[in-house]
């Protein structure tokens, strides 16, 4: 009787164990998103293609490393007077904190002498960027963050405390904000990268974001189409997309102890939109009457100084 009871004992454990499994399986599997095709890049990344260049220059543009999903170089470009932003000067990038150092050879090869990272302090803590020893390390953040709001708002997201449309007002917000409230701060990075003689890096976090904003500012001083700016910018999705359904598929999962959480408003801070750089030049077009007077009035870079700029960056 005992030696049944063991067997049946061992049974019933089979049976929850395999019920358990089952459950999980399910959970895991249903965790899997795709991100919407409004936000996976391909569209921008062809259009990139048709208005920016033949699809050898923009594949070409993009630096595959270890750990890093969105490090491209900047130029490769169509400008609006038909000339082409010039390659192996500026690069952008997404955090630096892992980068392997298996990859330092491939990165020296860039021949990148300054790297300019635009996060917080808060942002940094725990994340510093891992470098060759020769490369100069600057700090220039885009905004100041002295209360950590930033790496906060991804606890307000997790409690539900932000809806999908707060995250795009907040979003568009910062965009516009970037050339109007915090115009100093940009207006020293931009001229710490267009005065380097050598080739220099720039990246925030993601590499979406403020390096959007700073790379869309720096084409538009080399006379690049704004479509094709948008274009570009919108790119980040495409070198991003596998981050972003990583992200949203632990959102969903996440649910389960984060009921609240807004899978929207996730998927929002996870990608880009044209909305948001529009919104950068928006806030330029009706504060400062256009590109072309910020450039020059804003930024300080007069019309001898545009036209030297172009000289050395396009061809």
């Amino acid at each position: 009787m005992k030696i049944s009871q063991y067997g049946n004992g061992i049974k019933s454990s089979r049976i929850v164990a395999a019920w358990l499994f089952t459950i999980l399986a399910g959970v895991l599997f249903s965790c899997k998103v795709s991100v919407p095709h409004e936000h996976d890049g391909s569209s921008a990344y062809n259009d990139l293609l048709t208005r920016g260049g033949d699809s050898a220059t923009v594949a070409g543009r993009y630096v595959g490393l270890e750990n890093t999903i969105n490090f491209r170089d900047l130029g490769g470009l169509k400008t609006k007077d038909g000339r082409t932003v010039r390659k192996g000067f500026i690069y952008r990038s997404d955090n630096l904190s892992k980068l392997e150092t298996a990859d330092f050879d491939r990165f020296n090869a860039l021949h990148i002498a300054t790297v300019y990272d635009l996060r917080t302090d808060h942002e940094i803590e725990g994340k510093e960027d891992h470098l060759p020893a020769h490369v100069a390390y600057k700090h220039t953040p885009v905004v100041q963050d002295n209360a950590g709001e930033i790496k906060g708002l991804k606890k307000r997201v997790l409690n539900g405390e932000i809806t999908e449309q707060q995250a795009k007002d907040m979003t568009a917000r910062f965009y516009a904000d970037a050339v109007t409230v915090n115009i100093g701060n940009v207006k020293d990075i931009l001229k710490q990268i267009t005065s380097s003689g050598q080739p220099v890096l720039y990246h925030c976090s993601a590499g979406k974001d403020r390096t959007g904003i700073i790379s869309a500012l720096l084409l538009s001083i080399l006379n690049v189409d704004r479509q094709v700016i948008v274009d570009d910018f919108m790119v980040s999705n495409y070198y991003r997309r596998d981050r972003a359904e990583k992200t949203l598929g632990k959102a969903k999962l996440g649910r389960i102890i984060k009921p609240k959480l807004n899978m929207d408003a996730i998927e929002v801070l996870s990608t880009v939109d044209e909305s948001f750089i529009n919104a950068t030049f928006s806030a330029i077009d009706s504060t400062y009457g256009g590109m072309e007077p910020f450039i020059e009035n804003e930024l300080g870079i007069d019309k001898m100084a545009r036209k030297a700029l172009i000289e050395r960056l396009t061809y």
